[in-house]
């Protein structure tokens, strides 16, 4: 988790490589990043992803996360969410 703003923090680079995909793995390690920023206070998680990467956004969706309309902040990625608390 990184310090974005006051209070929003920003999820980055959560990959996993292919054999690891679909154990859970990344719901669990998606669920203790938005319990380390609900500690300090953050009121809300962006996070930046690619359209192709469909599982990812997906996860992102199931826990609440939407599509905004901000530019994502790292270069391959097309899509920027939001999470509010």
């Amino acid at each position: 988790m990184h310090r974005h703003d006051g209070d929003t923090a920003e999820l980055r680079k959560m990959y996993l490589a292919r054999p690891t995909r679909g154990r859970g793995i990344g719901k669990w390690m998606l669920e203790q990043a938005l319990a380390d920023a609900r500690q300090p206070g953050y009121r809300r998680v962006l996070s930046g992803t690619a359209t192709a990467l469909h599982e990812a956004i997906a996860l992102y969706q199931r826990y609440g996360f939407k599509p905004i309309g901000a530019p994502a902040v790292a270069p391959r990625c097309d899509l920027m969410m939001a999470l509010e608390f």
